[in-house]
Order: C-alpha cells, then structure tokens, then sequence
C-alpha cells in the first residue's frame, strides 16, 4: 500500500533438479548406504540360514546313514552267536567255525566303515601319514581283485584287468591305494542297473606317471553330479541313487588319498552310459 506499484521478488535456477539434489545430497547419501547395509544383512542372513539348513540335513543324512550300515553287521553278529549257542549247533565244530567267519567278516567290514570316516578326516587336516614303498603293479591289482572277488561275485559282475604299464613298480601306501581302487569297484557295482562290466586299465603318461583308469556300465552322472561328486558327504538325492546307502564319504576318501600322493583324479561321465575314472600318480 506504500508503493504504487507492485513488487515482484523471484529466484531463478539454472537447473531445477540439480539444486534440489544439492539441498538433500546428504540424507540421500545416508537413506542409500542404510538400506544397502540392511540389503547385505537381509542377503547375510538367508545365505547362512540356508547353509546351516544344508549342514543339518547333511549330518542327519549322515546319521542315518551310518546307523544303517552299522546295524545291519551288528544284527549279522548277533544272530551268528545265538546261532553258536544253540544246543544243536555248539557241538557241532563246522557250523561252529561257519558262524565264526560269519563274524570276523562283519567285525572287519564295520573296522573298514569307521577307518574310512577317520582316514577321511585325517587327510582333510593334513595329519593323514602315508607309508609309500615300491609296490608291484601286477601284486597290487590281485590284491584288489582278491578284496573285490565276493562282491564281484555277488553282483554277478564282469571284471577285466589291462595292465599296459611300462613301470613294473608303484611308489604309494599299499593299504590306502587298494582302499582307492577298491572303493571305485564298489561303486561301480552299486551304481549299476544291471550287469556290472568293470574294466580298469593301467597305462604309462610321459615315462614318469602312471595313470589308472577305470571303465563301468553304471547309470553314469549329470554335469552338475560331477562338479560335486568329490564334496564330503554328498549324495545325489534323485533317481535311483538314493536308494544306495553310505556315508558319502567313499569319494571324498579317494579324492584326498590321490592328492596326498601328489596325484589328480578325474571323472568322466554321461547318465545312463556309464562313468570313466581316471587316476594319474606321478613316479
């Protein structure tokens, strides 16, 4: 009312969203960093529920498991020794010693189970002692054939031995290494739907490493399968290899006993074609 004429204040800005941003840089900087905290912690937390999930249906797997393959030898023992005691059979010096060998078998085969679940964890902390001696090639595959000879025989399996080695000699730990081929023939046999056809050859890579290979008909492995079959107690959970009961362990054990002689194991393999396995020891 002072004024006859109006008066007209304005601000103008070269860019309008520039000088909001400006003005509120620093809570948006803040609002970002809170809510990628809160993103990471959220993504933290799924990832580590869902590992521990893994690891709880891991051991009950494992637990079960192993409860089985002990219960049933225990069963075997104790049916064998009502078996001694009964009036008919206690005097009876054939039956006697029948049930006898009944027992040792189980007795040896759950000494087995436990020293591969202990050898396992030795060779993964590194404490696992190898005693390597020169070996023959030939005596260690009738070792193996020997070990192998009444599963083989059970599963009506056909087993052929190429030995093409130029070395007639292997420097390993002769227990752990029949334990490594013996647990590949295993599989083999259990992995198969029907007549197992096992062959494993020995050959000569380079004049220093000799490779052992071993052939099957099994029901094979997918990609993913391979790239896991080695973890610590992995079982594959689809198909008919559930059915097979073990640790899960047998190829982690071999996985760790080849790389303690300093060697390499690999898989080849197609579902429903059969599985190729290949072990290079370096001499």
């Amino acid at each position: 009312d002072l004024s006859a004429k109006p008066t007209l204040f304005s601000v103008s800005f070269s860019n309008k969203l520039i000088a909001a941003l400006k003005s509120m840089w620093g809570m948006v900087l803040i609002s970002v960093l809170f809510t990628l905290i809160i993103l990471l912690c959220f993504s933290g937390a799924l990832y580590y529920m869902f590992k521990q999930k893994k690891i709880a249906d891991i051991k009950n797997d494992f637990i079960n498991n192993m409860t089985h393959e002990f219960k049933t030898p225990i069963s075997t023992i104790s049916l064998a020794i009502d078996s001694i005691t009964h009036p008919k059979i206690i005097n009876d010096k054939t039956q006697i010693n029948y049930y006898a060998d009944i027992i040792r078998k189980e007795n040896k085969r759950m000494n087995l189970q436990v020293e591969s679940v202990l050898n396992t964890s030795l060779a993964e902390k590194n404490e696992l002692t190898l005693n390597k001696t020169p070996i023959e090639i030939g005596e260690l595959l009738k070792k193996v054939k020997a070990r192998m000879e009444l599963q083989l025989n059970k599963a009506n399996a056909s087993y052929i031995v190429n030995n093409n080695c130029k070395i007639e000699t292997i420097n390993v730990d002769d227990n752990h290494f029949q334990n490594v081929l013996c647990n590949l023939i295993d599989n083999a046999i259990k992995y198969s739907l029907q007549k197992p056809e096992i062959s494993l050859s020995v050959s000569t890579i380079n004049n220093h490493s000799i490779a052992f290979t071993l052939l099957d008909n099994g029901i094979g492995m997918s990609k993913d399968t391979q790239k896991k079959v080695f973890d610590k107690f992995y079982r594959v959970q689809t198909g008919n290899i559930h059915n097979i009961k073990g640790f899960g362990i047998g190829l982690s054990y071999v996985k760790a006993i080849v790389e303690a002689h300093n060697g390499e194991i690999t898989v080849d393999s197609k579902l429903n074609k059969g599985t190729k396995i290949t072990i290079i020891i370096p001499q």
